[in-house]
């Protein structure tokens, strides 16, 4: 391959660097996405794969609670094809988080529809009779593989470049960006994206940079659903809370373990029984049902070496620039990356003396997809 020149490059195809890759060409810049894998190949992936409305974090955290509510009715106004019709219940007891919970709802402009036990129970004949509130919330499922790939199709009609199946074997910054060599070829570039998630050190340390990141371990368990719909246990958020349905299958989750990086990841051999004994005072049969697989996912999380709990760790999506021009993208939570790449987009813009706008917040050409459950 030649030598390319581009304004940006974005190192990493997953749901944040597909989503700056269209927002970026889009503005008119030059732009090329390279992927050590395939797209969506990654931690994207291996998710609940769940657009969060937002009450998860009402309580803990208000502002990604309200983020990701205005990020679900974008996601699900542009991207109908790709986003489930069916939205998830919360269901718990009423105690002061549950009371507090729903009245930072209402303020925060979350969706949280109290729903009447009795049809409930009707419609959900496993739910467990000592339920106390259920609230229908924005929480649905989206079709990560295609939301990656509808990005990059979008992005590669603009005039953007995606290169698959690519290592990244060098990076040298130069007087005006940075000189990439990679196993197709050598690339300049004014600016670049790291959208690695959990590899994103493994990118930093080719400009000998480190990112002080936390690695949360999350494992799924995929057995056979009690529920037509997905459920949320509506408490103080821990291990085990979320039953994703897709079709026909529970994807329970998550633990949450610190690892020293993604090459440590593997399901803990406890996993299985604690996450079935964790969500069974919601759906008490679901200790009677084995699961046919499991997976695990890595989480990147700004933090140091003294944290032994992650999920006190933000799970907004932030961007670390370091160096000038070098844009790291740290995100918590795959219902945020288009926000986040809008930011991202945002500062390069800006830097080039621009005035060009987002506009992936209003604008999505319509594709043809199958809806996800």
């Amino acid at each position: 391959m030649k030598h390319n020149a581009y304004d940006v490059m974005i190192i990493g195809g997953g749901v944040a660097g597909a989503a700056a890759l269209r927002d970026l060409s889009m503005r008119g810049l030059t732009a090329v996405l390279i992927e050590k894998r395939s797209i969506a190949g990654g931690s994207s992936f291996a998710s609940h794969q769940n657009l969060v409305g937002g009450m998860r974090y009402v309580v803990k955290s208000p502002d990604v609670a309200k983020k990701c509510a205005q990020e679900n009715r974008i996601l699900s106004k542009t991207l109908p094809e790709l986003v489930g019709r069916s939205l998830n219940y919360f269901v718990g007891f009423r105690d002061d988080y549950v009371e507090k919970a729903l009245d930072q709802a209402r303020s925060l402009s979350v969706k949280a529809e109290e729903i009447d036990l009795k049809e409930a129970f009707k419609e959900i004949p496993e739910l467990s009779r000592d339920i106390e509130v259920i609230v229908e919330t924005d929480d649905r499922n989206l079709d990560v593989r295609a939301f990656c790939n509808l990005n990059c199709a979008e992005a590669k009609r603009e005039g953007a470049s995606v290169f698959e199946n690519t290592d990244v074997v060098s990076i040298k910054c130069t007087a005006r960006g940075f000189k990439v060599t990679t196993s197709r070829g050598e690339f300049t570039a004014n600016y670049i994206v790291n959208a690695t998630g959990p590899w994103l050190n493994s990118v930093c340390q080719k400009i000998d940079v480190n990112i002080p990141l936390v690695y949360s371990q999350g494992t799924i368990i995929v057995q056979k659903s009690l529920s037509p719909r997905g459920l949320q246990f509506l408490h103080e958020p821990s291990d085990g809370d979320a039953y994703i349905v897709h079709n026909g299958e529970a994807w329970l989750g998550t633990t949450s373990t610190v690892v020293e990086g993604p090459e440590y990841a593997r399901p803990e051999p406890w996993a299985e029984e604690y996450l079935k004994e964790r969500f069974s005072v919601v759906l008490p049969k679901i200790r009677e049902i084995g699961s046919h697989r499991k997976f695990v996912g890595v989480r990147a999380l700004l933090g140091d070496d003294s944290v032994v709990n992650s999920r006190t760790l933000s799970r907004d999506s932030i961007f670390h620039e370091e160096p000038e021009d070098f844009l790291n993208i740290v995100t918590g939570k795959l219902t945020l990356a288009r926000l986040v790449a809008e930011k991202v987009a945002d500062r390069i813009v800006d830097r080039e003396g621009s005035k060009t706008r987002c506009r992936t917040h209003i604008e999505f050409k319509p594709l043809e997809a199958s809806v996800p459950s």
